[in-house]
């Protein structure tokens, strides 16, 4: 049996009996890891090197680590959302961090990273990129693509330029349903398709489609399916020879259309190389023998898919496997988490006024949720607001915490009214990947409003989606996320280091 063009992922983090015959025969060309598949750098470098042998060293091994909030692998240096290093807009900053993040996943094996998000945000209620973009100018988004492809691939590890044709215009996100971006190809050519085609000059070895619909393009097709997009646009226009990838055809916006066999084949008709599909093995086989069956009957024409081999080929050859146990090198392992330390704290923005600088000994009401609001793309299980009140403290400031509750308005008057005595500073802190609900707007505008009268310092800790310092009125301090040092970071910023980067995506804010 023949190999194809096919990625798949995996249920857990050691492969099942059912799975390692499945790669032992040697039909898939890659897998794409979840972070129900690692559990440690050297675990994961042991998984990776046992797919590898049973599937064979040109087995292509993905992995989303993005930064912020889309990571998978956590022990190793990791970089910080997109959007932070859009704000620090700095591209050695940004190229340096990309060879970090490289170096961590050449160790455990992988060879392709989905990343960078080349997406350009231009829509503030987009609910799955958002911090995820290096922001709203394509011009900025641009030249921080190229630089984060130039630093992964510096490492071994091939860039994959996402999503194709651009998801940053949309209010709807495709792992839930089909998104439409109503633009005309003129308007694509100036923005979406700018950080596309920087990345491309750059080198970058693949592109991910999206699942959205441009109905000027081909109308009622999302894209990933769509031969104007993925051949005539990507192609033929814009000239790319590198290995083309769909995101997983699970997400809601294909799987509700269509079966799965049949969206891998239109994926692959479409021009496609290497259609992802996310299920049992069951399913995997039998999107399989829909490949077959359609190579059979003659159905991707007369070189069938040797085109995509031959890509996949090309790749193998660039992105050689590495088998290296996990480990990296102590000193460099310091420098690179240093690397990662100094652009997280590079790219905090202070919003719409001056942030108190706070000193050992004072006392700040924190107002937050403890766990923090995700979406598909993030799976994430940190408690953030934790991360912030436990830096707070190891520095000496004194916290009192209301936990709020999702989605709900409440009056934190009685509790900051009730302390003693009164805090110097409010702190709200917002956790959600999308932008905060109006119940959670109106809690921290209320406790905004009992500061104000009392004549106390308000600051609104955005440690997620910036977009909702929008809905709040007073200072901000957007952190873009809230993993690895961005809650020392933060402290730091609250206690007369300031943050002095500019937003990447416009905001506008509230007046106190």
């Amino acid at each position: 049996m023949t190999r194809l063009p096919l990625m798949i992922d995996l249920s857990a983090a050691a492969l099942t009996p059912e799975e390692r015959e499945l790669l032992a025969e040697r039909r898939v060309a890659g897998v794409c890891l979840f972070g129900r598949n690692v559990t440690d750098r050297h675990q994961l470098a042991d998984y990776v090197a046992e797919a590898r042998a049973l599937a064979g060293d040109e087995l292509v091994v993905g992995i989303d680590q993005e930064g912020g909030g889309v990571l998978r692998l956590l022990d190793v240096p990791f970089p910080p959302a997109a959007m932070a290093l859009g704000a620090a807009d700095d591209p050695v900053l940004t190229e340096e961090v990309a060879a970090a993040t490289g170096r961590a996943l050449a160790a455990v094996g992988v060879n392709l990273d989905f990343a960078p998000v080349a997406d350009v945000n231009s829509n503030p209620a987009n609910p799955v990129i958002a911090d995820r973009s290096f922001g709203a100018d394509p011009a900025l988004v641009a030249r921080h693509v190229a630089a984060f492809v130039r630093g992964l691939q510096s490492a071994g590890v091939g860039a994959t330029l996402k999503h194709f044709p651009g998801h940053g215009d949309t209010s709807l996100d495709s792992h839930l349903d089909l998104p439409v971006v109503d633009r005309s190809l003129g308007e694509l050519r100036a923005t979406e398709l700018v950080p596309f085609r920087a990345g491309m000059a750059a080198g970058a070895a693949a592109v991910m489609s999206a699942h959205i619909v441009l109905p000027r393009l081909e109308p009622g097709v999302p894209a990933t399916l769509s031969r104007r997009a993925m051949h005539g646009l990507l192609r033929e226009e814009l000239g790319f020879e590198g290995l083309s990838v769909t995101d997983a055809l699970d997400m809601k916006a294909v799987a509700d259309r269509f079966s799965p066999g049949e969206a891998v084949v239109r994926a692959l008709l479409a021009g496609v190389d290497v259609p992802l599909t996310l299920g049992s093995v069951a399913k995997h086989r039998s999107v399989l023998a829909a490949i077959d069956e359609a190579l059979a009957a003659g159905g991707f024409g007369p070189d069938g898919l040797a085109g995509p081999l031959a890509r996949l080929a090309a790749f193998a050859r660039a992105y050689p496997a590495r088998a290296e146990g996990g480990r990296l090198d102590a000193a460099v392992e310091a420098a690179d988490r240093a690397t990662m330390a100094r652009a997280t704290r590079a790219g905090l923005v202070t919003l719409a006024g001056p942030l108190p600088e706070l000193a050992p000994g004072d006392r700040v009401a924190v107002l937050a949720n403890r766990t923090v609001r995700a979406s598909a793309a993030s799976q994430v299980s940190a408690r953030p607001a934790e991360g912030l009140v436990e830096e707070l403290q190891r520095r000496g400031v004194q916290v009192a915490w209301l936990e709020l509750p999702w989605g709900e308005a409440v009056d934190p008057t009685p509790f900051l009214g009730g302390l003693s005595p009164l805090p110097r500073a409010v702190l709200y802190a917002s956790t959600s990947r999308t932008r905060v609900a109006e119940g959670e707007a109106v809690t921290a505008r209320n406790a905004a409003e009992w500061a104000r009268h009392a004549g106390r310092e308000f600051v609104h800790v955005a440690l997620w989606n910036p977009y909702s310092a929008e809905l709040v009125p007073g200072p901000a301090l957007l952190a873009f996320g809230y993993r690895g040092t961005v809650a020392a970071a933060v402290v730091e910023a609250l206690m007369g280091g300031g943050a002095s980067a500019r937003a990447p995506v416009p905001l506008r804010a509230l007046a106190k």
